[in-house]
């Protein structure tokens, strides 16, 4: 299977309801539209930690450049600040990935200009 596409939640100046907004987490991973603007929330509804690893592409001086994980406790909701452009893939997107999908949840928000 592929990696899923993340639906995008576009801030107003007057705020975003939370409600409704998280995805649930998908064994392959998610992968979202870069954008200086966006960040990340992650909600660990399940019992036990989890990861969720944010994957930085490429290398330097040929040793790949490595991904950054996010450490969830139980029951944890993590607003991630925004990506800068070293975890832009080359489809110009941002790729997350889970340890265990299970009680994960994640949305993607886009602040306004």
């Amino acid at each position: 299977m592929a990696r899923e596409n993340l639906a995008v939640t576009k801030m107003t100046r007057t705020g975003v309801n939370l409600v409704g907004t998280l995805t649930a987490a998908v064994e392959d991973g998610h992968k979202f539209g870069y954008s200086a603007r966006r960040q990340l929330r992650i909600k660990n509804t399940s019992t036990g930690p989890r990861t969720v690893t944010a994957a930085i592409p490429g290398e330097v001086e040929g040793q790949p450049l490595g991904d950054v994980p996010y450490a969830l406790a139980a029951g944890a909701d993590v607003l991630v600040p925004p990506f800068t452009p070293i975890y832009r893939q080359g489809d110009d997107t941002v790729w997350i990935s889970y340890d265990d999908p299970a009680g994960v949840q994640v949305a993607v928000y886009e602040l306004p200009v």
